[in-house]
């Protein structure tokens, strides 16, 4: 890593941290000022399991409220009650810290989400070295990593428990990568994303990697059963809770652009035929086909800033492959020019948005604004990068059009 590389991205990290920080500051949610702390809720439904209370339950919800808010959701007029979203077995892998009192196990989850960060970035690059550091430093010089971390998303660590499942099958262990899997599964959309190529890749050789399968079927029926001990009839319950959550969770890109009915028809449209590109191209690299699936599902799960962490995958793939993709024609050297532009410019924004934050009114709605908006163009230019990747590799596009450009010329 060059010194002048180092610098850049070491200003990058401290503007975008002091843009966060200035935000939260300024901000707040009910009562209380500052980012919500989303562990509070995985922490509080921990120890109400272990004191056989309901975590479905309103008392369980009620608490929630009160840490969150400041006071009950019905008092404040807001929408969201705090009913657990997640299933039981999500509560598993950090359920010990719930025996700890809640600040000390905070600083332990800060400490385990942002470990996770910095894993993921190894275990996709199967490598340590002075390039993973300045990945590293850049992943938390991003705003989506910086929110969750503030707000102690859980959306970390399932990310790095799927992105740990995905190594280990890569290193020849399904065994515990179906372990893993397993446990991330108790957040969905952050684990299908890289779930679907791992079974894409487990079926185009199953005698050989059957095992992953039956292990993540074995160890997903075992947490199930578990979880249905330790809180009998709760699926029922969870599921009432999700029709809640539907309500206030901002909507995916696809619903949001076309409508609930129409963006469910295509994002059903986006998942077969993302797994049927998927099978296709089975014998490709199996990062790439993460990184491909990872880039086409953030158009699917909810639009939630801190689920943008998924597109770490499809960074890290483009990133280690630049000369692949200029070697690849004019379409994936355009698509990289656009890819480069666009991480620019989320990182310029930070810097912008932290100015804005301290001149006149419309600056600082503008500043509000920037945090989110400048995500917009990241994700889309790695989903065209990784279509063109996909569907047109090693410049098939570009040959085929110098090809109809020869055959013009001549009629």
């Amino acid at each position: 890593m060059k010194p002048r590389t180092a610098i850049l991205a070491v200003l990058c990290l401290v503007s975008s941290w002091y843009y966060a920080l200035s935000l939260t500051s300024i901000g707040g949610i009910g009562l209380k000022v500052g980012a919500a702390n989303d562990y509070f809720q995985l922490w509080n439904t921990g120890a109400a399991i272990l004191h056989h209370e309901d975590p479905y339950g309103l008392a369980v919800a009620e608490r929630d409220q009160l840490f969150s808010y400041g006071a009950s959701a019905k008092s404040l007029g807001i929408a969201n009650d705090r009913r657990l979203a997640y299933p039981v077995q999500a509560t598993f892998p950090l359920l010990l810290l719930s025996l700890f009192d809640f600040r000390t196990a905070d600083r332990i989850a800060l400490c385990l989400f942002a470990a996770m960060v910095v894993l993921s970035i190894g275990w996709l690059r199967r490598r340590w070295d002075s390039t993973a550091v300045l990945y590293v430093i850049l992943a938390f010089a991003s705003y989506p990593v910086i929110i969750a971390l503030q707000m102690r998303q859980p959306t970390l660590l399932f990310f790095g428990l799927i992105v740990g499942s995905f190594a280990l099958l890569r290193s020849g262990r399904p065994i515990p990568a179906a372990i893993l899997a397993a446990l991330a599964a108790g957040k969905p959309q952050i684990a299908l994303p890289v779930l679907l190529p791992m079974f894409i890749w487990t079926l185009a050789k199953w005698n050989e990697r059957k095992r992953f399968a039956i292990a993540f079927a074995a160890a997903v029926l075992t947490l199930t059963s578990i979880s249905l001990v330790v809180v009998p009839g709760w699926i029922q319950r969870w599921l009432s809770c999700l029709r809640g959550y539907s309500q206030y969770v901002h909507p995916s890109i696809a619903d949001s652009t076309f409508g609930h009915k129409a963006g469910l028809a295509v994002s059903i449209s986006l998942v077969l035929g993302l797994s049927a590109a998927l099978w296709i191209n089975r014998k490709r690299d199996l990062l790439f086909l993460a990184a491909v699936s990872a880039a086409v599902f953030s158009l699917i799960i909810q639009a939630e800033i801190y689920n943008a962490t998924m597109l770490i995958i499809p960074a890290v793939w483009v990133a280690d492959n630049i000369e692949r993709v200029k070697d690849a024609g004019a379409v994936s050297q355009l698509a990289l020019a656009v890819v480069r532009v666009s991480f620019v410019e989320f990182w310029l924004a930070n810097a912008l948005g932290s100015v804005l934050l301290h001149t006149t009114l419309i600056g600082k709605l503008i500043a509000f604004k920037l945090c989110t908006a400048a995500a917009f163009p990241v994700l889309g230019s790695l989903v065209a990068m990784m279509l063109v990747q996909l569907f047109f590799p090693g410049g098939r596009l570009a040959a085929n059009l110098g090809t109809s450009a020869r055959g013009v010329a001549l009629t």
